[in-house]
């Protein structure tokens, strides 16, 4: 078995902050990347916690007690995010999701979600269009949270759900978190209209793979084809996650266990 070695980078240096245009760019609408393909979908970071350890995403050996995160005053308040996402709607983005760390933690973040639910797409009409307004949480608070999302205008959550086995769960968030609390926010949110819901399942060979069936076959048994649930590669995600290429189960080979 190799050693498992994770180098600590950070991340937010100088050289990554992106330029300032001189001039300011006419909104027209045509938002794209540098080859021309349209950037329609915006992904707003809201914090950069989460309560949940996950050895793939935010390990223990790296993000610990003395973890330097963004200090509060650092974070762009809901005016400013607001502010921004309407510069974007401008240039062409329709669809807006809300992520972290765990978005959630963000105090008051139905706040935010009701100023963004009030922008609206320009088609030539007086109202306009609303945007696709979604979230991305590991459901530990949404059971209490997701009515209070829902009545300040978001449309859809998808959800972070690695195993059905208990103690894989709890091995996995590396907190202890119980399996059955992310089931009730993901039932809760099915009841409050918070949909189609999406779960996704971080694969992981010899941690969770043997769960991959039993994942699918809970989520069609149960929620009446109401749950989309996707498989997802395990990833390097910026050399902090101890990233190993043997315990990457290749998509093709989960399509076969199914």
């Amino acid at each position: 078995m190799s050693e498992r070695v994770i180098p600590l980078v950070d991340q937010r240096i100088a050289s990554l902050t992106a330029p300032v245009p001189a001039q300011p760019i006419v909104a027209d609408g045509l938002l794209s990347d540098a080859l021309g393909r349209p950037l329609n979908d915006l992904r707003i970071s809201v914090t950069d916690r989460c309560n949940f350890r996950c050895n793939y995403c935010m390990p223990k050996e790296v993000f610990d007690k003395d973890y330097p995160y963004l200090p509060h005053g650092a974070l762009l308040s809901f005016e400013e995010i607001t502010r921004t996402a309407k510069l974007f709607v401008a240039h062409g983005v329709r669809k807006i999701r809300l992520t972290g760390g765990e978005p959630l933690l963000r105090k008051n973040l139905e706040v935010l979600v009701s100023q963004l639910a009030a922008l609206r797409v320009p088609d030539g009409t007086v109202d306009g269009e609303p945007l696709d307004l979604t979230l991305t949480t590991n459901g530990s608070l949404l059971a209490r949270k997701a009515r209070m999302l829902k009545e300040a205008g978001l449309q859809r959550v998808t959800v972070s759900l690695d195993a059905l086995d208990d103690a894989i769960f709890r091995r996995m968030n590396d907190v202890d978190f119980p399996v059955a609390d992310v089931l009730e926010g993901i039932a809760e949110a099915r009841r409050v209209g918070l949909g189609p819901l999406k779960v996704n399942m971080v694969v992981k060979r010899g941690s969770n793979d043997h769960e991959i069936v039993p994942m699918a076959r809970f989520f069609r048994d149960n929620f009446g084809g109401e749950v989309v649930l996707r498989f997802i590669e395990y990833m390097d995600v910026g050399a902090t996650n101890g990233w190993c290429m043997d315990e990457v189960l290749p998509s093709a080979e989960v399509v076969k266990r199914i």
